[in-house]
C-alpha cells in the first residue's frame, strides 16, 4: 500500500473512532434498557418507541430566522453520527414526550387524565427568559386577589392571546415572599406550567376543558395534573431535581 493510501486509511480510522466516541458520549444504555441521551450536559432517559407512533421528539437550535431542527428518537438511533453532532454543538436542545392527543405513555409512567406532554430544554432558553416579566406581573396582581377553594387565583385575558392565568402561592405565610406556580390556559382549554432554572427548562402541558364547547377550566384538577406531570419529568431526568416553581 502506498504512503498516500496508508495516510488516507489512517485518517479515516481516526475520524471513525472519534465519531464513535462522540456518539457514545451522547447515547448510552441504562441497566433497565432505556437510552441515556446527553442534552447539553443534562442526561435524559428514554425507552424504545414504536416507529408508527413516535412521540419522543428533539428540537435543536438553528441559526436565527430559521425554525429549530427537529428529529425523533428513532432518527437519532438510526443515524447517531450525524444527529449526535447536532446535540453536542447546539446552543440549546430540547426533548418532548407525548403528543396533543395521547398521554406520554412511552416513558413508562401512568398519568392522570389530561396530562399529555412533558419537555426538557437544556441551554439558553430565550423564550422562557422573555416570559419572566409577564409571570412577575401576574404574580404581583395575584398577591391582592382572593384564592378559590383549591388555592388558585385567576386572571382572565381580554386581549390576544386569549386565555387565563392561574397563580397558586406555595409557601405558608405572606404571599410577597412565597414561591408560586403560574399556570396559563389558552382559549381551547390547553394549559401549561414551566420554569427555567440554571440553564434547564422543565415543562408540562395538560388539557383542562373543552373551551370551544363552552366548558370552563377544571381548576380542581390542576394539582393532581401537575403532580402527575412532575412524575413524568422525574422519570425523564437523571440526577437532576424537578422544580416547576417560581421564586
Amino acid at each position: 500500500m502506498s504512503p498516500i493510501w496508508k495516510t488516507a486509511v489512517l485518517a479515516f480510522l481516526v475520524a471513525s473512532s472519534i465519531s464513535i466516541a462522540r456518539c457514545e458520549e451522547v447515547i448510552r444504555r441504562a441497566s433497565d434498557g432505556r437510552y441515556l441521551v446527553d442534552l447539553n450536559g443534562v442526561t435524559v432517559a428514554l425507552p424504545d418507541e414504536d416507529p408508527k407512533d413516535q412521540q419522543t421528539g428533539f428540537y435543536v437550535a438553528s441559526p436565527p430566522g430559521k425554525s429549530p431542527f427537529h428529529f425523533y428518537l428513532n432518527d437519532l438511533l438510526r443515524d447517531p453520527e450525524r444527529l449526535a453532532s447536532r446535540l453536542i454543538s447546539a446552543e440549546w436542545v430540547s426533548v418532548t414526550v407525548g403528543s396533543s392527543t395521547n398521554h406520554p405513555r412511552e416513558i413508562g409512567v401512568s398519568v392522570v387524565k389530561g396530562v399529555n406532554r412533558a419537555s426538557i430544554l437544556a441551554g439558553v432558553d430565550t423564550n422562557c427568559e422573555a416570559w419572566q416579566a409577564d409571570w412577575a406581573r401576574y404574580r404581583k396582581v395575584a398577591v391582592g386577589l382572593p384564592a378559590d377553594e383549591y388555592g388558585w387565583t385567576r386572571q382572565d385575558q381580554a386581549r390576544s392571546p386569549y386565555g387565563s392565568m392561574f397563580i397558586k402561592f406555595l409557601d405558608a405565610g405572606g404571599r410577597e415572599q412565597s414561591r408560586y406556580y403560574p399556570v396559563h390556559c389558552d382559549f381551547a382549554g390547553g394549559c401549561s406550567l414551566w420554569a427555567c432554572h440554571d440553564g434547564l427548562t422543565q415543562r408540562i402541558t395538560f388539557y383542562s376543558s373543552n373551551k370551544p364547547k363552552g366548558e370552563d377550566y377544571s381548576v380542581k384538577e390542576f394539582d393532581r395534573q401537575i403532580a402527575s406531570g412532575k412524575t413524568v419529568l422525574e422519570r425523564l431526568l437523571l440526577n437532576r431535581s424537578v422544580d416547576l416553581s417560581h421564586p
